[in-house]
């Protein structure tokens, strides 16, 4: 799965408030062991566990990405942005941005690193640009995200 060292389930879990043990018997898990090695990308998520996060955890951005990177063929249906519906969707674009942004930094340091963009290089450079178009796009959906919820906000 991509981004394997990023802990996307253990995220949303987090922001859901929960704790394993929680997640544990809402998600109706019987080995206590079995949701970390599903955490930490040592286990692949069914489908059907899969779509029982979802739902405890209040995220359904978590059923696109879960699609997404364990179905390509089916990935290329989804649309490229989802805009945050819960807390935990937010949580999670911000996650995603921030893993693309790392990896289009990297990338476009390696390219301009002795000055010289040849080609092959130049195409690397569009595509770069073009996930971070996607980056910008996820930021801007959860900055709107929040600024929707300023009316939750309590005043003093």
């Amino acid at each position: 799965m991509a981004n394997q060292d990023k802990l996307y389930y253990k995220i949303c879990r987090e922001q859901a408030g929960l704790t394993q043990e929680q997640a544990i018997v809402l998600l109706g898990i019987a080995e206590p062991a079995t949701l970390s090695r599903y955490e930490n990308g040592h286990t692949p998520v069914s489908p059907e566990l899969a779509a029982a996060m979802v739902k405890v955890y209040r995220t359904p951005l978590l059923a696109s990405w879960y699609v997404r990177y364990t179905n390509p063929g089916l990935a290329q249906y989804l649309p490229e942005i989802s805009n945050p519906v819960t807390d935990g969707d937010m949580a999670l674009q911000m996650e995603l941005a921030d893993d693309d942004i790392t990896e289009v930094r990297k990338a476009v340091k390696a390219v301009l690193r002795d000055g010289i963009v040849d080609a092959q290089e130049a195409e690397k450079l569009k595509l770069n640009a073009h996930t971070l178009r996607e980056v910008a796009n996820k930021i801007l959906s959860a900055a709107t995200y929040l600024e929707s919820r300023e009316a939750d906000i309590v005043k003093d």
